[in-house]
Formats: C-alpha cells, structure tokens, sequence
C-alpha cells in the first residue's frame, strides 16, 4: 500500500471518528481506500472531482457518505448523478444488504463506476449509464443525490413522481430545501453534517 493509500486510511478513521459514526470494518475501509486510489488515478484524465487530498476527500466525500448511510432501511437505492461515486459506493461498502444503483449519464464517469465497482468487488453495486428522465426509477425505496448537475432543475420533478412507498435523501444546503418543499406536499427529517456550516442530510417523503 502507498503512502497516500495510507495517510487515506488514517484520515478516515479519523473523520469516521468525529463524525460520530460506528468504527469501519477492516474490509470496509479497505474497499473505500482502493476506491479511493481508483479515484485519484482516473481524476488525473476524467474530471470527477476536485476535492482530491487524503484529509479533505475521507471528510467531505467519504465520511458525509457515511453520515448518510446510517439512515438508509431501504433495501433498494438509487444513487442519482452518482459521478465519482458519492454517496453510492459508499453506501453500498456499509450496506451490504443493500442493493444501490448508481445512475450516471456522462458515459466517462459510467465507466469509472463499473471499473470501481468490478476493482471493488461490490456484487449489490449495479451502474446504469442514463439520465434520471429516462430511467424507470419505481421499483426503488430511496432515491439519493449528492452533487447532480442542474439538481435544481431535476429534483423538483423527481419529487413530484415520487410514490407513497418512496423517499429521497439529498446532501445538500437549506436554499435546496425550500425549493423542493415548493414543488409537492412534504414530511421531512433532517440531519446536519458535521463539520459543516450548513450542508443537511434531508429525507423526503410524501406527506400523508
């Protein structure tokens, strides 16, 4: 393992740590530091993210996936706009009895995923290459995004198809909040991140 594989592992442990969040097994961790590798090589010629340094990618990629995971019951999950990855594969590290799609349209970061996915060795990881609007999502409890392109072009009109039996989990900040709750009637629980000054992981449901 490499010195920045390494400092990776530290610094998850430590973020897992401060964010209150039960300690990874070595099997997770493991897959979440080669994801991490992956990540890294791949970004040197696809632009997946730009938050890239071992301390800040284990704080405000990783560790606020986990944060995340904690309030998933669902047994299917799809991740919308996954990209790099974020919240999905991380879900799926610590969720095995879960099964996450992750629904990406740029076919470069498709592919990223699928070799994540297959370096990873995640059998409940499926990678859909498509856009939201063509994707027939039903069959899905909980649908999630974390950094989607116009999210605030699309989430509007993924809540107003939302069924009774699903919810929608977003990372996202308080203005994000408020233009979803104009656009259908809605239950909410909310959760700040730690760490940060303003980012909420919120789960929608339609109210009753």
């Amino acid at each position: 393992m490499s010195s920045e594989q390494d400092q990776f592992r530290c610094e998850l442990e430590a973020a897992v740590a401060r964010f209150n969040l039960e300690p990874l097994p070595a099997e997770s961790a493991t897959q979440l530091v080669k994801h991490y590798s992956l990540l890294c090589q791949w970004n040197k010629r696809v632009n997946l993210t730009r938050i890239i340094t071992p301390g800040d990618a284990a704080t405000l990629h990783y560790a606020e996936s986990l944060f995340g995971a904690q309030f998933v019951r669902e047994e299917k999950v799809l991740d919308i706009g996954s990209g790099a990855g974020f919240p999905g594969i991380p879900l799926a590290v610590v969720r095995p009895d879960s099964h996450v799609t992750a629904l990406e349209a740029n076919n470069r970061k498709a592919i990223f995923l699928k070799e994540a996915k297959d370096s990873i060795g995640l059998s409940n990881l499926r990678v859909e290459t498509a856009r939201i609007e063509e994707f027939d999502w039903d069959e899905y409890g909980l649908l999630t995004s974390r950094a989607l392109d116009r999210a605030e072009e699309i989430l509007p009109a993924v809540v107003k198809c939302m069924g009774p039996h699903q919810k929608l989990m977003l990372f996202c900040g308080p203005d994000m909040i408020g233009k979803i709750e104009a656009h259908a009637k809605l239950e909410k629980e909310a959760y700040p991140i730690p760490e940060s000054d303003s980012r909420i992981v919120v789960i929608f449901s339609l109210a009753a």
